[in-house]
């Protein structure tokens, strides 16, 4: 049985799109909500959950929050299907050290893999047959951005997931992400969060929130994961 579990912030923090692949947002945008926005970049929503995100691009375009949300299930439903139509047979890229410090979790039991993510669960797996590795061997357990568009509270399903199914609480959780916020949230909960700097000013800004596990990439984390 697992004695420590190992949250990571998929997309970007371990894996990545190649190419700009923000058209599935305006394909899964028009089929749901009947509008065509053709000026989306995700890159301007970068560290929201996939439910802000869809929020944020559609108050833009006047609409209110509970007009987003009667429809937001249906959104959730029909995004995974536009992401693959848009980048499913592209090639995705792990970030540098993903694949050694997954395997190096993965092959010793005293470890459980999860994942705390605002991407959906189906977007991550895809992404991950890509670059040949299958989700499922790494990420036992997980929260997703299906729960919330709150972080914490996908933080929080997560934590309870782990409770639940290996008798592991908060003491015993890892979360390793590259986003300051969602790293915020981490430490806001109590879980020991490691931050992966991702450029020159994400050390400052992590000290000044508190985060005492600051890593410079992903092979410098498994020296606080002990």
């Amino acid at each position: 049985m697992p004695e420590i579990a190992v949250l990571f912030d998929v997309e970007n923090t371990l894996i990545k799109e190649k190419k700009n692949v923000s058209d599935y947002y305006f394909e899964a945008i028009r089929f749901v909500y009947g509008l065509s926005i053709d000026d989306i970049n995700l890159a301007d929503y970068e560290g929201l959950t996939v439910q802000e995100t869809l929020i944020e691009i559609l108050q833009k375009q006047g609409l209110k929050k509970e007009e987003i949300l009667e429809k937001h299930e249906q959104f959730l439903e029909e995004l995974p299907y536009a992401h693959y139509n848009v980048a499913g047979h592209d090639s995705a890229v792990l970030v540098d050290g993903a694949k050694t410090i997954l395997n190096n979790l993965k092959d010793n039991n005293r470890y459980v893999i999860g994942a705390a993510s605002g991407q959906l669960e189906r977007i991550l797996s895809n992404m991950f047959d890509r670059v040949n590795m299958k989700y499922d061997n790494y990420f036992k357990f997980g929260a997703y951005g299906n729960v919330s568009e709150n972080m914490s509270k996908i933080l929080d399903s997560a934590m309870a997931k782990a409770g639940k199914e290996y008798g592991i609480d908060k003491h015993g959780i890892y979360f390793v992400s590259n986003v300051k916020n969602h790293v915020h949230a981490a430490h806001a909960l109590g879980i020991r969060a490691v931050g992966v700097i991702t450029d020159p000013f994400s050390e400052k800004d992590l000290k000044n929130l508190g985060v005492i596990h600051i890593a410079k990439n992903l092979k410098d984390c498994e020296r606080f994961i002990k």
